[in-house]
């Protein structure tokens, strides 16, 4: 994605209303969830700038009703949020894939349960650490998930959405599908912006 208009899209971000700046901060960071090709997005809300957190905690149902998205808190301490961005259908499929399945099983997750239960268990191992696992609610691809706990976060081949280790070009065309996702989000505000100065 084009640097410089990233850039620009959080210039324009600043001069938006709170409401407004949230509301395009989650569409863009959880894009990919939202067109569909990928089964969750994860964000962390804290009051360090803009108090994303007070203003998560204020606006979090109009803004996730109005994005057509389910989320689910994984974990509040030291003033901040972790909250995982989710669509039923796409979770679950990815959920439910064998060898994601047969591998959650092995983390303690039991054989058959709903979206709930599973995020409810994941909120629970997130009271000690992140766990591994969460690349699989992520839609990393299990293998990856696999050789990065083996590896203990050895070195990857490619790393940008999440460390690669094997079928490199098949990542290659995830994370430029994600970044076509994001940028329309830039897009669209950036337009927003223009049609404003023009008004």
């Amino acid at each position: 994605m084009n640097e410089l208009r990233i850039k620009d899209f959080y210039g324009v971000l600043k001069t938006f209303s709170d409401w407004e700046y949230l509301f395009y901060k989650i569409q863009y960071d959880i894009a990919p969830t939202l067109a569909g090709i990928k089964p969750s997005s994860l964000m962390t809300f804290h009051n360090h700038n803009r108090r994303l957190l007070s203003l998560w905690d204020r606006f979090k149902e109009e803004i996730c009703k109005q994005l057509d998205i389910y989320y689910y808190e994984l974990g509040r301490k030291n003033q901040r949020v972790m909250v995982l961005f989710y669509r039923d259908e796409g979770l679950a499929n990815c959920l439910n894939i064998g060898k994601n399945r047969a591998f959650l099983v092995e983390q303690g997750y039991r054989e058959r349960e709903t979206i709930e239960e599973s995020l409810s268990f994941l909120k629970e191992r997130f009271q000690e650490e992140c766990p591994h696992e969460l690349g699989v609610f992520l839609g990393y691809p299990i293998e990856d998930v696999i050789t990065f706990i083996e590896s203990k976060g050895a070195p990857s081949l490619v790393c940008k959405y999440w460390k690669v280790y094997q079928n490199v070009e098949n990542a290659l065309k995830i994370f430029a599908a994600y970044d076509r996702e994001r940028a329309k989000v830039i897009n669209a505000v950036l337009q927003k912006q223009k049609r404003r100065k023009i008004a």
